[in-house]
């Protein structure tokens, strides 16, 4: 009995020591399982973040090269500009209320030279005040490949035209509801008078695009635009990021990220460098503890696992949530962006023609006027107001989208009979033009609409959207603050047409 006691407890002894390995192996089992997938999640998470802002910031930067852009082109293709030129040369009384009051008090553009092709300055003024031509040529020395780009771009997009010239309209987004600047300009990011500057070179051109034969040689108006540290700011502050500055890519800070400014290579160019927010160190600081009492506490090791890596993993989603809401919404409103926008508008277009809906192209008349007047704070505070008054009356029956600017559209996708449709419509020039007060002033504009049905106008993009963006030209023309149908406008607007609508717009 004794032997059989002695064997007992051997064979429990034995026990307790498999039970015991089995447990260190499984605790060690669950310690290097949880330390591989936190080390994956921190990477994934460091990644997926990275690619994130690198992508938040390249496409911040192009907007910034978007809005000078059109910001030049307001003079550049201008009727007015082209006429004076035309003249001999820009008059005392343009260069002060276009170039000094306008482009250089309202958006700090440092140099706006005008050339010719072979980049002699007809007219040069910087930080407001007009300078002598041969600075302005030696200045030029910085855009002269912009200056051949655009200059071939003019050539290849003219065509004669009888006794004349005339610019073909480049090709442009079918689904854009923008007219579009001609596709003749050239721009870059580049480092200019010791300041990253945004360069625009285009050629001088009027709204119908037509060249008289004896002013085929172009003159080319050449604007450059520095970062300012408020700018720099309002971009770190839009896309949460921290540090931001441009330097050359050979003093990038170690432990920094950068994408490229503009099309140069060379260790020399400037890149716009920011501290990384790497999400993957939440990530580890967060999970690290739960690792380590997992370890000790091998009782409560798979309920814990399951809590933390649940909270990883809904850390994870709401980040890539966050950044999926980001890219298809408007920063300022709140609403759908052009890239939201097409999603739906796609979307809609796959459903007709057995579920037909409508698309309403709204452009704000007189919001330029409220920018001038009151400042863009003002302005933006205007636009987030009307914003929240169309989704109000949109909510239920489609969707509200911010194209940019002062551009907005709707789908409607229940309830789009033509009288329904029409008295949306009308609700919505109404919430646009009821005064919004701001600071003890009320804010008022006006709302041009163009509506167009699917199936009726169109089954595809290409069809309805230009359809919409027809009816909205002729709102604009027939006095603006009213609402008209693609059945109202012709199919064929032509070069004259397009830049009234254009000019209406950008008002």
């Amino acid at each position: 009995m004794g032997q059989g006691i002695i064997k007992g407890k051997g064979r429990t002894g034995r026990m307790v020591l498999v039970i015991h390995a089995a447990c260190a192996g499984l605790a060690l089992l669950i310690v290097a399982s949880l330390a591989i997938v936190l080390d994956r999640s921190v990477t994934e998470a460091d990644r997926f973040g990275l690619t994130a802002e690198r992508k938040l910031v390249d496409g911040e930067l192009q907007s910034e090269v978007d809005a000078v852009v059109q910001y030049q082109a307001e003079l550049s293709f201008w009727n007015k500009t082209f006429a004076e030129l035309g003249q001999g040369g820009l008059s005392d009384a343009f260069i002060k209320q276009e170039l000094t009051d306008w482009l250089w008090k309202d958006f700090g553009f440092r140099w706006m030279i005008f050339a010719d092709r072979s980049g002699e300055a007809l007219v040069a003024v910087k930080d407001g005040q007009r300078t002598e031509e041969r600075e302005g040529t030696r200045a030029l020395k910085w855009a002269g490949d912009l200056l051949e780009r655009a200059d071939r771009l003019y050539e290849d997009n003219l065509a004669a035209d009888g006794r004349s010239w005339r610019l073909d309209r480049p090709a442009r987004n079918s689904e854009a509801l923008e007219a579009p600047v001609p596709g003749i300009h050239a721009a870059d990011i580049r480092m200019i008078d010791g300041a990253v500057s945004i360069v625009v070179v285009q050629a001088v051109v009027p709204e119908n695009l037509r060249i008289p034969a004896l002013r085929r040689d172009p003159v080319f108006m050449v604007t450059v635009k520095p970062f300012s540290p408020r700018m720099v700011a309002d971009v770190e502050e839009r896309l949460g990021v921290s540090r931001l500055a441009f330097n050359p890519v050979r003093d990038v800070a170690e432990g920094s990220i950068h994408v490229a400014l503009g099309n140069c290579t060379d260790p020399s160019c400037m890149v716009a460098a920011w501290a990384p927010r790497r999400p993957g160190s939440f990530v580890r600081s967060e999970t690290l503890p739960s690792v380590i009492v997992i370890g000790l506490v091998a009782t409560l090791v798979l309920a814990f696992i399951a809590l933390r890596f649940g909270s990883v993993v809904s850390a994870l989603e709401a980040s890539e949530a966050k950044n999926r809401h980001q890219a298809s919404h408007d920063r300022l409103t709140g609403l759908l962006n052009r890239a939201g926008f097409e999603e739906v508008l796609s979307a809609a277009v796959a459903r007709a023609p057995e579920r037909p809906f409508s698309l309403l192209c709204l452009d704000l008349d007189r919001f330029k006027a409220v920018n001038d007047t009151y400042g863009h704070p003002a302005g933006d505070f205007l636009l987030k107001v009307l914003a929240e008054r169309f989704e109000a009356r949109v909510t239920g029956c489609g969707s509200v989208s911010r194209l940019g600017g002062d551009e907005f559209a709707v789908i409607l996708d229940q309830n789009v009979t033509r009288a329904n449709v029409a008295t949306l419509a009308q609700a919505l020039i109404v919430a646009a033009q009821t005064p919004v007060p701001y600071e003890g002033q009320l804010l008022q504009v006006g709302c041009s609409i163009g509506i167009a049905f699917a199936p009726d106008h169109g089954t595809i993009q290409r069809e309805i959207v230009p359809a919409a963006d027809r009816a909205l030209y002729l709102a604009k023309k027939s006095g603006r603050n009213q609402a008209r149908t693609a059945d109202e406008a012709p199919i064929e607007t032509d070069a004259d047409d397009a830049a009234t609508a254009r000019g209406g717009l950008a008002a």
